[in-house]
């Protein structure tokens, strides 16, 4: 199924004249740009937003040239509550799924601004596609006036969406998208003929940061370890080139992701030190704290208490066997410390005693641990469920402190 295009425009209260409007090898004469947009585009429906000033001077004339316009009234934009008018205007003339372009050539004070987010908005909230954003460059003195294509602008918007979500989140997934995808269109549009320098380290880095993404959301830390040890093997030279002349927007970024990523960096993190291994999860989960990743914090801060423990008494904290005997004695140790006088000191005590501040506390920790993970892991499907502000506020005040205070030799 063919789907419509339909023409998003303005009019103005200023005098138009005719001019030649220049589009690639299309050219018409007209006084209004979005006569020459709806034909080169061959444009079904177009929706002019004009005051009623402008409907008074253009309007009847704007009819004529182009007989498939649909008129909406909107304010001047002199105030804010006005232009959040004209923004909803915007957004309601559009369905969801449209192909729309969007013609901002008599958009006037800040309505250009406007346009520009409620395209942005329709983009995301109701998957319009925004097939151009288009300028007529009329001037008084020349016959003929260019068409410029601003659609490329479109693309800062998704820039700075995936820059935020990096600086808040840590998640350099769309930004790695976005690398990724630059270097495929070049490759699809057959540039790679006609410019003097192709893209190869993009989608290379692009798809290394999104592979590390994953690992930190998914909480897979040895994998993240290999993941960003492979980041040094792309050659930093060629990858600052191609950002500079394909992605400049990711350049101020890419030394920021480079530092931040690389403190995980580990080639072979199940054949290296314990001790090193380690450290870095606790890297890691010093990150989650700082990024708010709560669930994750609690994740992997249940598992970095038995790995420690299990180094700490000689043992392999890879191994399930090893594993559970720790967690056993942890539970033990729990048990214990809920009636010390009716409850023998478990055996295991002795021994953890060397590798632990407090063995009280570390019970007490374990024992909150042990019930955030459940509770995650069950989603909140049992009785006596811990609120979600409880354990944000854990991690985000208590769980570091109270680990460094644990295991003072081990982080």
């Amino acid at each position: 199924m063919i789907k419509h295009m339909k023409l998003l425009t303005f009019l103005g209260t200023n005098t138009y004249s005719c001019t030649t409007y220049v589009w690639q090898d299309q050219e018409k004469q007209t006084e209004y740009v979005a006569a020459a947009l709806a034909e080169f585009f061959q444009v079904e429906t177009v929706q002019v937003f004009l005051t009623s000033e402008a409907r008074a001077k253009h309007w009847e004339a704007f009819q004529q040239a182009v007989p498939q316009a649909k008129d909406i009234d909107i304010p001047s934009g002199q105030s804010e509550d006005e232009l959040w008018q004209i923004f909803e205007s915007v957004v309601n003339s559009v369905e969801p799924d449209e192909i729309i372009i969007l013609d901002v050539t008599h958009s006037f004070r800040s309505i250009p601004l406007f346009v520009f987010l409620a395209g942005i908005y329709l983009q995301r909230a109701r998957n319009v596609k925004i097939a151009g954003v288009y300028y007529g460059a009329y001037e008084r003195d020349r016959e003929r006036s260019p068409i410029f294509d601003l659609t490329p602008t479109l693309k800062f918007a998704e820039w700075l969406t995936a820059t935020d979500k990096f600086l808040n989140t840590g998640s350099a997934k769309e930004l790695g998208q976005l690398l990724s995808t630059i270097q495929q269109d070049f490759y699809r549009q057959g540039r790679q003929n006609q410019e003097p320098i192709a893209p190869r380290a993009l989608r290379q880095f692009g798809d290394r940061i999104q592979a590390i993404s994953d690992s930190i959301e998914l909480v897979r830390p040895l994998k993240l370890m290999e993941e960003t040890a492979q980041l040094e093997k792309i050659s930093n030279e060629t990858l600052k080139t191609e950002v500079g002349i394909f992605a400049q927007p990711f350049a101020l970024l890419l030394d920021r992701i480079q530092a931040d990523y690389s403190q995980f960096a580990l080639a072979q993190p199940r054949e290296a030190a314990s001790s090193e291994t380690l450290a870095k999860q606790f890297d890691l989960l010093c990150w989650y704290v700082d990024k708010s990743l709560s669930t994750q914090a609690i994740l992997l801060s249940r598992e970095w208490v038995v790995s420690t423990l299990c180094v700490g008494l000689g043992r392999d904290y890879l191994q399930k066997s090893e594993r559970e005997f720790v967690e056993q004695s942890l539970n033990q140790l729990v048990e214990w410390a809920k009636d010390k006088e009716s409850n023998p000191q478990p055996s295991a005590a002795d021994a953890l005693k060397p590798i632990v501040a407090d063995l009280e506390d570390l019970s007490k920790l374990w024992s909150q641990l042990r019930d955030m993970r459940n509770d995650l892991a069950h989603t909140e499907m049992r009785q006596n469920s811990l609120s979600a502000s409880d354990m944000t506020r854990f991690v985000r005040e208590e769980l570091l402190t109270r680990l460094r205070e644990l295991f003072r030799d081990l982080n």
